[in-house]
């Protein structure tokens, strides 16, 4: 039978389907509301699409992917804090990252100036840009600044971002040495490919907030371990468990409402039940009549777009950068492991490659990245031509992010449903972020306060019916 809130001094009960950011933060907001919570991860480990895992040949734990996070990322932030782990990473004091084209450096930072004045310097200093293109590129930002994408937010949901780019005067020179530089990592697709709106709300929150909004930080540790204990702890301190190894086979209804999940140890029955699962699971584990309906059936619109890294190992340091970006090479984002996690340099160096929108590699052979991105890397950095590489190991990952394009929006679901009991988390919800570990934790905190507003109601409504029984 269905189950749902009684009028009784028991503790209320809900399921949290999937252990990645989202199911985490849903799961500790719903235990400190005081909801006793079970989550559910059919893997061995939390993390979803950030994790980490022991590479036994280099003796490291590489992530899935290199991830970042902004000095915008409030709640990614707030997270961190709640499970006390936010001094196991580093976030820089004002925003740097050096750019390089044909051995040119220039770098894109944050002067101690108000928004917008903060980036100036760096723009009039640029020398991937000529004078023209700097202007035209200075007019682009004071257009993404004062467009108010709230009013306009239909027309911009139906543009791609490239088309806006052009219509205010920035050329493809300028898109491939600016706009594309940030598009592409943070929404992982170009700019002809991610919506105007998606594309202007990067700009807008990341680089125009405020002169700390785009501070770039990252985990020390493996991602994994920056939070896999500290969850398990924060959500048993509050009488929640995770069970590990728990697929979910199927979520069973009945009537309207929810009536358990199925798995292997049998059917789990709460009061609530929050899904944190990748949007093609969800309707995959819901009955085909469910799904079926106009609202579940929103989340057909999503498409997965790809991520690789390509991690190498050397036999001594060959760059003393952390993390730089390139405008005329295969690479498009370098990553200094060794330095951001503060090992000594006679162990020689770590360096993680990361290509993002990345479906030109995501069929290529593994031997055949390696070979490539060895030999770039040996092009970019002298130092490396003598190096002996100690190991290559390239992770694909093919269902990255969504694709942030115009038939996105309507897959974009919200934290409640049509199903009375069932509430919505994962990055792809409607978060008004692109997919990151920001909008995860995001989609977390907002299924946990849909659940509890919803008990209460429902509470509530229990209790006038048996008083007026």
């Amino acid at each position: 039978m269905a189950q749902s809130p009684i009028v009784s001094e028991r503790r209320r009960t809900a399921l949290v389907l999937g252990g990645g950011l989202a199911g985490i933060s849903a799961a500790c907001a719903l235990g400190d509301a005081g909801s006793q919570v079970t989550l559910l991860e059919r893997r061995g480990f939390l993390g979803g699409r950030a994790f980490s895992f022991p590479d036994a040949e280099s003796g490291w734990d590489v992530d899935n992917g290199q991830h970042v996070f902004l000095g915008c990322c409030s709640e990614y932030v707030g997270l961190l804090r709640r499970l006390g782990v936010l001094d196991q990473t580093s976030l820089q004091d004002h925003l740097s990252i050096p750019i390089i084209e044909g051995g040119r450096t220039g770098h894109l930072w944050s002067a101690p100036l108000p928004p917008p004045l903060h980036l100036a310097p760096a723009f009039m200093r640029y020398p991937h840009l000529g004078l023209m293109d700097k202007l035209r590129l200075a007019y682009g930002m004071h257009k993404v600044r004062w467009t108010n994408r709230a009013k306009n937010r239909e027309a911009l949901q139906q543009e791609n971002f490239l088309s806006w780019l052009r219509r205010h005067r920035q050329t493809q020179r300028i898109i491939d040495a600016f706009w594309n530089l940030i598009t592409l990592p943070t929404l992982n697709s170009p700019a002809e490919h991610v919506t105007a709106d998606m594309g202007l709300m990067v700009f807008q929150e990341g680089l125009l907030r405020d002169r700390h909004s785009a501070d770039i930080g990252y985990a020390r540790v493996g991602l994994t371990a920056l939070v896999e204990d500290a969850a398990l702890a924060a959500i048993g301190e509050q009488g929640g468990e995770v069970r590990f190894q728990t697929p979910v086979l199927a979520i069973e209804m009945e009537g309207d409402a929810v009536a358990g999940i199925r798995t292997s140890e049998g059917l789990l029955q709460a009061d609530a039940y929050v899904s944190a699962l990748p949007f093609d699971t969800l309707l995959e584990m819901l009955p085909a009549q469910t799904s079926a309906t106009c609202f579940f059936q929103g989340a057909t619109a999503l498409r997965w777009a790809p991520i690789v890294g390509v991690h190498v190992w050397l036999d001594r340091w060959v760059t003393d950068l952390e993390v730089v970006a390139f405008l005329d090479s295969e690479i498009q984002w370098l990553f200094n492991k060794s330095l951001i996690q503060g090992r000594p340099k006679d162990e020689g160096q770590y360096l993680c490659i990361s290509l993002s929108g990345a479906w030109q590699y995501a069929d290529v052979p593994n031997e055949e990245l390696e070979r490539r991105f060895v030999e770039e890397l040996r092009r970019l950095f002298p130092a490396a031509r003598d190096a002996q590489v100690t190991r290559v190991l390239v992770v694909k990952q093919r269902q990255a992010t969504f694709i942030p394009d115009p038939a996105s929006d309507a897959g974009r679901l919200p934290a409640t449903t049509p199903v009375s009991n069932l509430f919505l988390a994962g990055d792809w919800t409607d978060t008004g972020w692109p997919a990151t570990m920001e909008s995860a934790v995001r989609s977390g905190n907002a299924a946990a306060r849909a659940v509890d507003g919803w008990l209460e109601n429902a509470k509530g409504a229990s209790l006038a019916q048996a008083l007026e029984g």
